[in-house]
């Protein structure tokens, strides 16, 4: 009896096509992170606190550009044999491991050249002449602190204040070019998909939005 059943067990695993994977629903943008592997084999040094990785895409190492909105799209790989439905497809199939099945966001540092030891220095040393203001891009502020002496010296403090903590930056809404270990401040705020940590276990709370009351 015994036999009968794996004969029969063998006959329908064989009659089974292995691409039939009908009954799978599942997304390969909903995977856990450790079935899918996003990026290359760079990735940490390519977004690194090193913007200078941020600054131009790099043809040799294939490094995406990071966009206005500081995010950056990367290829994400399921690992062999996952089962799941890919970007654009209706339909599951199973990965080798090195097909792209869809694109991820990730956030970066958008920044266009100004370098924030270079803006430190000219508000220090030049700042009531409105230089570190024409080097940032804002041409009317520096003009009037050019005529007026850095506001009686007083502009000139305040705006080593302001860009010392990092909060005047270019005019152009970039973010500053900073070395790989140097004071990148980050501001922290909430959002529609902010985590909350209490304990060992993560919370995600949901805000509503105005349209919603």
């Amino acid at each position: 009896m015994s036999i009968r059943l794996l004969t029969l067990s063998i006959a329908l695993l064989v009659a089974s096509p292995e691409s039939d994977y009908s009954n799978v629903k599942l997304f390969c943008k909903d995977l856990p992170v450790e079935q899918v592997k996003c990026g290359g084999d760079d990735l940490d040094k390519q977004f690194s606190r090193s913007t200078e990785a941020y600054e131009i895409c790099d043809e040799k190492t294939q490094a995406p550009c990071c966009r206005k909105n500081r995010t950056i799209l990367v290829e994400c790989k399921p690992k062999k044999d996952v089962v799941c439905i890919g970007e654009g497809a209706s339909v599951p199939e199973k990965w080798d491991g090195t097909e792209v099945a869809y694109h991820r966001e990730l956030p970066c540092r958008y920044v266009t050249g100004y370098d924030y030891r270079t803006a430190l220095i000219l508000s220090v040393f030049m700042g009531m002449f409105g230089i570190d203001r024409f080097y940032l891009g804002y041409y009317a502020i520096g003009l009037l602190k050019f005529c007026t002496f850095g506001f009686f010296l007083l502009g000139q403090l305040v705006d080593i204040i302001l860009i010392a903590t990092q909060t005047v930056g270019p005019a152009d809404g970039s973010d500053y070019l900073i070395s790989q270990y140097g004071p990148i401040l980050s501001k922290v705020g909430m959002e529609n998909h902010t985590f909350y940590q209490y304990g060992s276990y993560y919370y995600k709370q949901q805000f509503l939005t105005h349209d919603e009351h």
